[in-house]
């Protein structure tokens, strides 16, 4: 693995781009009647978007204390370099992965020019902002005093003018602060049909999807899952409730992309789901499940009779045509129930089923995805130390995530490792 850092170099090329002139020339191919020497001419613009434009003087929006210092910051190119420390690295030549260290925002703007629109799959685990992890603190943060001010806790005479004003709200504007310039520029990243998994539980978890629906759209939503970060039930008497299960939001660059090219992989079948399949008849093609033939009430299918091994006829609608189910029955794949009286269903063997993986669903438990406990034992064998950090990610978690979205030679980032 290579490790590399960055440095302050006042002299170093810009490579981030400046994404007003960015949009600029997007807009310029979508309405270029609407952009006149460099710049935006908006009755034009909305004269060509016609009804669309929302004019009303209230609309609904999503913005907090410091929201505009945060896209300013997002727009202020980047002046450090990425220095290779070789001395400290593994198989410096050769390998294909990087690790990098630094400010994640500075990073994110360096590798901009090479990896826009390249990496396929995007995870992180931010800071979940529970009052005890670490939270960034960018240099335009509203001081406490101005941001109670500004949002009604303090008048101007300093008095205060509603309880819990050290928690109320500010914790929730520092965080998207440090979040919102982060998930824009990874957003520039991901190609069009990637897709980026975010952790967390639920002291953020609205604000975050408000966010991600601000700069991912909210048509571009996968999924939430609720993911049972717990093998055992917490003893904490002192809420009605306590929490096992935390977050974990899907979004991609581009759903219509990702429908398109199909690049959503099935997940490995669990062992549970395994030894579900048997091999009661000896089948030459090994251990096999099976579904009814027989359409469902809500299904549709065509009619023949089928005359099972004991001489039973069913004249019922199939899930196939006649000429389907006699290639079936040729090839050893429809099975009848009640010892050859009953009706029939078709075979789906295990080795297939190994190789397409089962269809995900947005709830993971902790015997098939992991457990924190699980994670803190697996960095203590690695590393040799115990707690080294709170509530880490198992492997199985990662890797089922990758799975399901990357295939071999994808480009993966986690710019909070």
């Amino acid at each position: 693995m290579t490790k590399k850092s960055t440095k302050s170099k006042e002299s170093v090329e810009e490579t981030f781009p400046d994404f007003i002139d960015e949009r600029i020339e997007q807009l310029k191919t979508l309405f270029p009647e609407a952009v006149s020497e460099g710049k935006v001419d908006f009755e034009k613009l909305r004269q060509s978007l016609g009804e669309i434009v929302d004019d009303r003087p209230e609309r609904y929006s999503f913005t907090w204390a410091g929201k505009k210092d945060a896209i300013r910051l997002l727009q202020t190119p980047s002046r450090a370099t990425l220095v290779p420390v070789s001395e400290e690295s593994v198989n410096f030549d050769a390998t294909r992965n990087l690790f990098i260290e630094g400010d994640n925002l500075e990073v994110l703007k360096l590798l901009y020019k090479s990896y826009a629109r390249r990496v396929k799959m995007i995870y992180i685990d931010p800071p979940y902002n529970t009052g005890n992890d670490f939270v960034y603190r960018d240099n335009f943060t509203d001081p406490l005093d101005t941001y109670l001010e500004i949002t009604g806790q303090k008048d101007s005479n300093g008095n205060h003018l509603t309880s819990n004003t050290e928690t109320n709200g500010r914790y929730h504007s520092a965080w998207l602060n440090m979040m919102y310039p982060r998930l824009f520029v990874a957003r520039q990243l991901l190609r069009e049909d990637g897709v980026i998994f975010v952790s967390i539980d639920d002291n953020e978890v609205d604000s975050l999807r408000l966010l991600m629906n601000e700069i991912f759209g909210e048509e571009n939503q996968e999924a939430i899952i609720t993911w049972r970060r717990r093998h055992n039930q917490p003893n904490d008497k002192t809420k009605m409730i306590s929490k096992v299960a935390e977050f974990i939001l899907v979004y991609a660059k581009n759903s219509d992309s990702l429908k398109e090219h199909g690049t959503f992989y099935g997940l490995p079948l669990s062992e549970t789901r395994q030894m579900q399949y048997t091999n009661p008849d000896k089948d030459p093609n090994g251990p096999w499940d099976s579904k009814p033939w027989k359409a469902g009430s809500n299904q549709h299918g065509s009619r023949y009779a089928i005359t099972s091994p004991t001489g039973r006829i069913f004249n019922e609608e199939w899930l196939g045509s006649e000429k389907t189910y006699k290639e079936l029955l040729s090839d050893g794949r429809i099975f009848f129930s009640k010892e050859g009286d009953g009706l029939p269903r078709k075979k789906f063997y295990l080795n297939e089923r190994l190789e397409e993986g089962q269809c995900a669903h947005n709830f993971w438990n902790h015997d098939q995805f992991g457990s924190n406990q699980e994670a803190t034992q697996e960095l203590a064998r690695i590393l040799g130390e115990k707690n080294i950090l709170d509530n880490p990610k198992p492997v199985k978690l990662i890797k089922q995530m990758t799975t399901l979205s990357t295939t071999h030679g994808d480009i993966v980032l986690d710019f909070f490792a």
